[in-house]
């Protein structure tokens, strides 16, 4: 895990770089030692970067889009949702494993009092970081092909904030209480990128009954993932409050987010009940709206119904 990124940087990008790192440092304290030397952890500029190029890729490429035809992906796709769906389950075992190794504490659980296995959960944590840089992709496969209804407020805020929030984790709470968000994120990320790898086979359109339901569950894993950091606070355990707090009140902000999207779809807007099978090769409704999900990247049309 101890990959740099190699080179000199340029001696304004150093000054640049050297300036953010002294005021996170002032503002969060000193880093954890054990994640010094991590791919990509050291500085924040390649975070900060790809996070930049994220934005412009979607404002430039919806440019670029703009007189040309959507392109259908269709082979890439599959190939994508099956090696996000393969990384949840990896994550989901490993975080399993390592926190029951260590014995973790569900309702608090400190930084170190684990040993190794706090380092074993830092290292899956680590892939859980890097893999919001994968997602980006998501919003790529939108644009590309010509999905911009799907490209909302909800979309973007998560795919952008998600990596720099995971950023920070890494260098000060690397492990301990900070695993339990990922796990439950990958048990979600199985059942969401496995809808949509199946959703790109036309024959298997009928037994893709359960959309709504992957909605429900995504808002389940913020309300459990808040009571689990609430819980910290309650009975303190020497993990960081202010990182509590910062983790609440952002998870929050995806619940209200998601309910909105769950009412504007499900609840003002009646379901109708579709009786045929859609031809096949055709795309399909579904009653996925603009954003519901960071990952929506299937071959189906999302209008909201």
């Amino acid at each position: 895990m101890r990959l740099r990124l190699t080179g000199p940087l340029p001696e304004h990008l150093k000054a640049f770089d050297d300036e953010i790192n002294a005021f996170l440092d002032n503002m969060f304290g000193p880093r954890d030692s054990r994640v010094r030397g991590w791919f990509m952890l050291d500085s924040y500029l390649p975070t900060f970067f790809l996070t930049v190029l994220y934005l412009l890729s979607i404002w430039l490429g919806n440019k670029y889009m703009k007189n040309r035809h959507a392109l259908s992906l269709r082979g890439i796709l599959t190939l994508y949702n099956l090696g996000i769906t393969l990384l949840s389950v990896y994550m989901l075992a490993e975080l399993i494993l390592s926190s029951w190794e260590g014995g973790y504490n569900l309702q608090c659980q400190d930084l170190t009092s684990a040993g190794e296995a706090d380092v074993r959960v830092a290292k899956v944590l680590w892939w859980y970081y890097f893999s919001k840089s994968i997602e980006f992709l998501d919003t790529i496969f939108f644009v590309l092909r010509k999905k911009t209804s799907q490209i909302t407020f909800l979309h973007v805020y998560h795919h952008a904030s998600m990596f720099n929030i995971w950023w920070c984790v890494l260098n000060w709470i690397p492990c301990g209480q900070s695993f339990f968000g990922p796990t439950l994120n990958s048990f979600i990320h199985i059942l969401m990128y496995s809808y949509y790898g199946l959703s790109v086979f036309p024959s298997m359109h009928k037994y893709l009954w359960w959309k709504k339901y992957l909605t429900q569950a995504q808002l389940v894993q913020f309300v459990l993932t808040i009571t689990h950091t609430l819980s910290a606070v309650v009975k303190p355990c020497g993990f960081p409050f202010g990182c509590l707090i910062f983790q609440s009140s952002y998870m929050l902000t995806l619940v209200i987010l998601f309910l909105n999207f769950y009412v504007q779809t499900y609840r003002k807007k009646p379901m109708k009940k579709n009786t045929q099978e859609p031809p096949a090769g055709k795309e399909v409704k579904n009653g996925f709206s603009k954003a519901c999900f960071a990952a929506t990247n299937g071959v189906i049309n999302k209008k909201a119904q």
